[in-house]
């Protein structure tokens, strides 16, 4: 029985995690047009003599949608900030638990988040509000996308929290850390090697020639 939950957990988690990746890659092309179109506004405003008149707006909303949207890419790359100084000299019995007690503090605090962008987008949607620029934006719509970006993470918290929890009563405890634990310098430093084609993407070291 345990072991199955662990697999419904682990199949549901994995699910999860491919949209979050989905949506970390297009919150990163959202920067990419959104640096393109700052781009082109100053260069028509400075040779062309006309301007779209809604730069600040449309890449504003552009960075709050793709900060909420990358949010669950970078907890399934365990890239997220984490002050470990302390628990790694812990023992495992306490060590994992710790780890447990980590993710449930930010499910909680993140569903608090959620709770409030969802009334957010309940009240524009409710009063029909707009924002007060040329486009005349309904509110409703970079807020809802900003909204679907904290929801999905806020899943993806829970399924890991369930499947991490599950791996510990189970005593596969290293796989739990495995998953949830920041990333070592080792690590970055592969993938940073591995960004720059230094290493293969199986993480050997290419043969070097004189």
């Amino acid at each position: 029985m345990l072991s199955s939950s662990i697999v419904a957990a682990s199949f549901c988690r994995r699910t999860i995690a491919r949209l979050g990746t989905g949506m970390g890659y297009a919150a990163g092309w959202g920067f990419i047009l959104c640096a393109a179109f700052i781009t082109f506004d100053v260069l028509a405003r400075r040779f062309l003599g006309f301007s779209s008149q809604a730069t600040t707006e449309l890449t504003g909303y552009s960075l709050a949608f793709g900060i909420s949207w990358a949010l669950a890419h970078t907890l399934t790359s365990r890239a997220h900030v984490r002050i470990d100084v302390l628990i790694n000299f812990l023992p495992p019995k306490i060590r994992y638990p710790m780890h447990l007690l980590s993710l449930a503090a930010l499910a909680v605090f993140i569903g608090f988040l959620a709770k409030g962008a969802w009334e957010l987008v309940d009240e524009s949607l409710l009063f029909g509000a707009t924002d007060i620029s040329v486009l005349r934006t309904p509110l409703w719509i970079p807020q809802g996308l900003w909204t679907f970006g904290i929801i999905v993470f806020l899943v993806l918290i829970l399924l890991m929290l369930a499947e991490a929890t599950l791996l510990v009563i189970a005593g596969r405890g290293a796989e739990a850390e495995a998953m949830l634990h920041a990333r070592s310098y080792d690590e970055e430093a592969a993938e940073a090697l591995e960004a720059v084609g230094a290493l293969p993407a199986q993480g050997m070291p290419k043969e070097t020639r004189p």
